[in-house]
């Protein structure tokens, strides 16, 4: 249905963007912009992008069918509306008023006829409702009003929605929420018009949300956001208290049928004009004409009696948005095509935790064969018969900044120095990140070595390989760190770092290290234990080891710079991994730092 609603956007001329809102404001919202601002592209100018209409409701599907309707207005007063039949598709003769008081027609949309004429009879009776000045209304208490029946408000605020009864009009009940915000000069408001008052209360919440992201949208002609202009706003007065519970649980079976009756005891009738086709969604335009058979009773708030204004708009009646100039925030520029993302969200999404770990398998080390128990002490590979091997056990003390130095230096672009590491250096830098720090009892037989690196179930799965340039006292190639051995055992001494820093994304800037540290996963190690959500922490495991090193490189005053721009198969392949039970999922290229930028 989503779908339908966004054609039926686009084929009004205009275009549909989700609004980023902030996690305090549970609601989905949708903006209309141009039809030339439709493509979600990368946008690294951060061009304007001009808001037409701004809707929020509880979810996207809700948020779209306000915006085929604020299309459908746009498009008509493009169009000039001097009279229903002047501006509207000739599809059904019963309009035949014109805009006398200059506005456009309500405009519904529905899944079939009624609905859609429902929703535009509501509209234009909120319009009038607004128009007519509201300062009294009755409280509605009892359920929690600041998220109405669907949990749609605003959370961790200090802030709360008040809902009001606001009498009839036209027979048919309004109201309205009142949002007050501590960061706000003025509350802000909003009225609805519907038989369902519990539906009433949550399209009004929705529609008061809708004007304090308004609000909170920057002016095209600001760097920063504007002040936004209030009305003179008088609180509503409450003059009495009912329940929520106690309020219209259903619309009536025949919904059209009893709005068109209770118009028509007041002395109105809807003329209707259908906008677009039936075969997706209805489009239709109404307006509230007097009749001649009856006046409007004297209990009636239909006819607009308008307060002293202040030259201000009207605190209850919705913010114009394309007249106050408003541009989308500058996130939406940038942004991507959902199919460049698609597998990315499926992997999230199958890798999610559901049920109180339902998903996973109950793991007892205990009921484990000594086998099976001794592997798990083994998260390491062995090239024990590489031709080259150094021990990594560093002999005395380094001298190593302290926290806060570390903290303030760690640049990732920090000038590396053309000169050596040492071997201790490196040395210290391995042990410190991804020794055995200690060991762990599990199980009367097992002693589970222990890393200063966390990893998930003590399982370490991923491992390092280093790829040496200029460190005294170690030949150039490439190099596998057993951290259980201490030992850099030779894997590869065919290719230079020169020749591999072709393969990445910043080809000076490797060229430049004197080592390369590149971290590959090992996927069964936990995949059998946390199956779908096993790649997930195959990639924290990297993190958590990716910011150890950074983290010891700079207390050893050197320079590490993480690089995530490589060509995978490139480098899986000068690992020896095929890329899918083992892959290669980091670098970070390492240097000494140039003299005289130890301050940077």
């Amino acid at each position: 249905m989503d779908e339908d609603m966004l054609r039926c956007v686009t084929e009004q001329g205009f275009a549909a963007r989700t609004l980023p809102l902030p996690l305090y404001v549970r609601a989905h919202a949708e903006v209309l912009v141009p039809a030339a601002d439709a493509g979600e592209r990368l946008d690294l100018r951060a061009a304007d992008i001009p808001l037409l209409d701004v809707a929020v409701a509880a979810d996207r599907g809700g948020a779209l069918r306000q915006l085929v309707e604020r299309a459908a207005v746009l498009r008509i007063l493009r169009s000039g509306h001097g009279s229903l039949r002047d501006s509207l598709p000739d599809s059904d003769g019963d309009a035949r008023a014109g805009a006398r008081d200059g506005s456009p027609p309500a405009v519904g949309v529905g899944d079939g006829h009624d609905e859609a004429v429902a929703r535009a009879i509501y509209q234009e009776l909120a319009r009038r409702r607004a128009e007519s000045g509201i300062e009294k209304g009755t409280l509605i208490t009892g359920r929690d009003q600041a998220g109405g029946p669907s949990g749609v408000a605003l959370r961790g605020v200090d802030g709360r929605i008040d809902c009001y009864l606001l009498g009839e009009t036209a027979g048919v009940p309004a109201v309205g929420a009142v949002l007050r915000l501590d960061r706000l000069e003025r509350p802000l408001c909003a009225v609805v018009c519907d038989l369902w008052e519990r539906r009433g209360v949550e399209r009004a919440v929705q529609a008061v949300l809708r004007e304090f992201v308004v609000t909170t949208l920057p002016r095209r002609d600001d760097t920063d956001r504007a002040p936004f202009p209030y009305g003179d706003f008088h609180d509503v007065v409450a003059v009495g208290e009912t329940d929520f519970e106690t309020l219209a649980p259903r619309p009536p079976r025949d919904e059209t049928g009893e709005l068109r009756d209770r118009l028509r005891l007041h002395g109105h009738r809807a003329s209707v004009r259908v906008l677009g086709p039936a075969d997706r969604a209805a489009l239709v335009a109404c307006r509230l004409e007097p009749t001649a058979k009856s006046e409007p009773s004297a209990e009636s708030e239909s006819e607009p009696v308008r307060r002293p204004t202040t030259g201000i708009e009207d605190d209850w009646r919705p913010r114009d948005v394309a007249a106050l100039g408003l541009r989308a925030p500058r996130q939406l520029s940038l942004t991507y095509e959902r199919d460049d993302v698609r597998i990315g969200r499926v992997y999230h999404e199958n890798s999610k935790m559901r049920t109180a770990y339902g998903t996973l398998p109950v793991v007892d080390i205990a009921e484990m064969s000594p086998p099976a128990r001794r592997l798990l002490g083994q998260a390491y590979r062995d090239f024990g018969h590489a031709r080259r091997q150094y021990p990594m056990r560093p002999s005395g003390q380094p001298r190593l900044l302290t926290l806060d130095q570390v903290v303030r230096r760690r640049r990732s672009w920090a000038a590396m120095g053309d000169g050596e590491l040492t071997r201790a250096e490196l040395a210290h830098l391995l042990t410190l990140s991804y020794g055995t720090t200690g060991a762990a009892v599990a199980g009367q037989d097992l002693r589970l070595p222990l890393r200063a690196t966390p990893s998930a179930g003590g399982l370490y799965s991923s491992d390092l390989f280093v790829l040496v340039d200029r460190v005294t006292d170690v030949e150039p190639g490439l190099y596998y760190f057993h951290p259980g051995k201490r030992l850099l055992q030779l894997v590869d001494d065919e290719r230079t770092l020169a020749e591999v820093a072709e393969y990445t994304g910043y080809r000076e800037r490797a060229g430049e290290a004197a080592a390369m540290v590149v971290y590959v996963g090992a996927f069964r190690r936990n995949q059998w234990k946390y199956r779908e959500r096993g790649y997930r922490t195959v990639l924290l495991d990297c993190g958590h080891l990716a910011q150890s090193v950074v983290t010891t490189a700079t207390s050893l005053g050197l320079v590490a710079h993480p690089m995530i721009a490589f060509v995978d198969d490139y480098f899986n392949a000068y690992v020896g991994v095929d890329g899918v039970e083992d892959a290669v999922l980091y670098l970070t290229l390492l240097g000494p730092r140039r003299t005289g930028d130890e301050a940077a």
